[in-house]
């Protein structure tokens, strides 16, 4: 093509050529008794000329045309008006598009620099936007429950507690949580701030999938909100449990009746002078641990040991402590005192001093000794957290795993009442390191906040060469990682809200429990978290004019009005020739 002429039809310009080609010689087959004249000549070539007209009708040429869409605005939930009156005032006629979630945008056709307003896009839309210039103005904090945050799932008999921010609370306002019989549990009373935030606690008596609530009140005791708070409560065996101690301390005096009260079977091992012990059993048959072995330890989920007696095992007894760690997945926790921190560095963990010998766990009411440092933090310790602060961290050897802490003295929680605080941070530590019963597949839902007929992520570890996952009878694909062949990803649409189940093949127990939120419920945290994503992906407070206004080249048909009227021309001349020169 000439000068990036193209031709819109080329698939009919040979049977064109050829029939041009015939038809032009039989013009000059019929014309050719005056070829020693000047006007053969002519008509010859108006006559090549009128045919290519005719030809270049049909086969529509075409020129690229460098275009700029212009602007446009879409529209997400939570946006201002004012923003939008604004844009519409500097930029007349702006094309305007409500975004809803799924469905495809059209304002894109027209405009390749954007202004998003509101939340922005659903995380799973981002791809209609690729390559387009966005300017993100975001939207106003909405009121409500920004943040709501608990475990699930937990073990029966562990505290279940729940972390909650409102924004904007009304005075005289209550957060209160009710259970899954619409029971009040824990109550707090609003601050009169611009936000507020929340912790309610509550001990679970049965295990289950349930539907707890977290609702807000005014003073008259009038609901005003309700979210739903589905949680797990999961009937765990009791762990088989040994401590053993240099010499009876209060700390672990207050650990062991925690433990027995929880159903664990609990030995307690304390030494009296050389070589002398005195046993303690609770929950369990008499089982007396003189030395370390194999054999001896094999039947433990946990060994809590306390500084001075981990550093005090003969070769023999530390040898099968750490076969037994890291072949059979025994957890161990070692009990730190003053020494344990300047010469655990040529044991398992590193720290550095922090010169602070204080803790607090939401709140200033909720405040703990600890000694004067803190983890080094680096891989491959990890830590275990709550309330965003590491109380306890670990080594992962083979099966098992080594862990201590910073706390000093958490048994001060008791002596203060706060029984469910010391429940819940004990809780943490022993079930981030106790023996791990080996399990077909574990699940982990990716996807903060499922909705029906939305996408919903997760992720499963499996053993299984070729796992077979099915909701609602129907499969799910399954993505293997590259990496690491036993991690697969699938991506299902749940059809109703409230507790749904991915189920696996062969065990039932395998199965995945998820829960799926209406449209009208955690409105506020998915509001937020859907803003947060806008940012990541778009940013904040680039204006339009310093972007770039990207051109599109698009393919501009030339006329055909342009070729008919030279066609006529050239046909108008070639009748009236043989007139004029009669």
């Amino acid at each position: 093509m000439i000068d990036g002429l193209t031709l819109l039809n080329p698939k009919f310009l040979w049977p064109i050529v050829l029939g041009l080609a015939v038809l032009w010689t039989i013009f000059i087959w019929k014309e050719w008794s005056q070829r020693r004249e000047r006007r053969f000549w002519i008509k010859i070539i108006l006559a090549f000329i009128g045919l290519s007209c005719l030809a270049l009708i049909i086969l529509k040429p075409a020129l690229p045309k460098e275009q700029a869409k212009g602007r446009g605005v879409v529209l997400t939930e939570g946006f201002r008006s004012t923003q939008l009156d604004s844009l519409k005032s500097k930029y007349k006629r702006i094309p305007v598009e409500q975004y809803v979630p799924g469905k495809m945008m059209t304002v894109t056709d027209e405009a390749d620099s954007l202004f998003l307003l509101g939340n922005g896009l659903k995380p799973f839309d981002f791809w209609q936007l690729q390559g387009e210039s966005i300017t993100f103005l975001g939207a106003d904090e909405t009121k409500g429950w920004s943040e709501i945050q608990h475990d699930s799932p937990i073990n029966l008999g562990d505290g279940f507690q729940v972390m909650a921010k409102y924004v904007q609370p009304e005075k005289n306002h209550w957060a209160v949580l009710l259970d899954n019989g619409g029971n009040p549990l824990d109550s707090v009373l609003f601050e009169d701030s611009t936000y507020t935030k929340v912790t309610l606690n509550t001990r679970p008596k049965a295990g289950g999938r349930f539907e707890y609530a977290l609702v807000e009140k005014d003073s008259s005791g009038a609901m005003v909100s309700i979210e739903p708070l589905p949680v797990e409560i999961e009937e765990r065996e009791p762990l088989k449990v040994l401590i053993v101690n240099d010499f009876p301390t209060f700390e672990t005096k207050y650990l062991k009746n925690y433990l027995a009260e929880m159903g664990h079977q609990v030995s307690v091992r304390s030494q009296l002078t050389k070589n002398k012990y005195k046993f303690e059993y609770f929950n369990g048959a008499a089982n007396p641990i003189y030395q370390f072995t194999q054999k001896a330890l094999e039947e433990l989920d946990l060994l809590i040991i306390d500084a001075d007696s981990y550093y005090n095992l003969n070769n023999s007894s530390r040898s099968a402590l750490e076969k037994s760690i890291k072949d059979d997945g025994l957890g161990l926790f070692v009990q730190p005192n003053a020494s344990f921190f300047k010469r655990s560095k040529s044991a398992f963990l590193e720290f550095v001093p922090d010169y602070s010998e204080k803790v607090t766990f939401d709140g200033p009411s909720h405040t703990l000794e600890k000694y004067p440092y803190a983890f080094q933090g680096s891989f491959p310790a990890q830590s275990i957290l709550m309330d965003s602060v590491p109380i306890a961290s670990y080594l992962v050897k083979g099966k098992g795993r080594i862990a201590t802490t910073v706390l000093k003295n958490s048994y001060q929680l008791i002596l203060e009442g706060d029984q469910g605080l010391y429940a819940q941070l004990w809780s943490k530590i022993l079930n981030g390191i106790a023996r791990k019963s080996e399990k077909l597949a574990e699940w982990e839902s990716v996807t903060e906040i499922s909705r029906p007929d939305e996408p919903s992520h997760f992720k499963l570890r499996t053993g299984l060469p070729t796992p077979y996952v099915k909701s609602d009878e129907a499969v799910i694909p399954l993505i293997q990682n590259l990496e690491i062949p036993t991690v697969w990803q699938g991506t299902t649409y749940p059809r109703n809200p409230g507790w749904n189940q991915l189920q696996m093949q062969k065990d039932s127990a395998a199965d995945f429990h998820y829960y799926v939120y209406d449209d009208f419920q955690r409105k506020t945290v998915s509001q937020n978290r859907t803003l947060e994503a806008n940012l990541r992906e778009f940013g904040m407070g680039k204006s339009v004019e310093e972007s770039k206004i990207t051109s599109t080249q698009t393919l501009e048909p030339i006329p055909p009005t342009w070729f008919f009227v030279l066609f006529l021309l050239c046909m108008g001349w070639l009748w009236l020739e043989p007139k004029l020169s009669a």
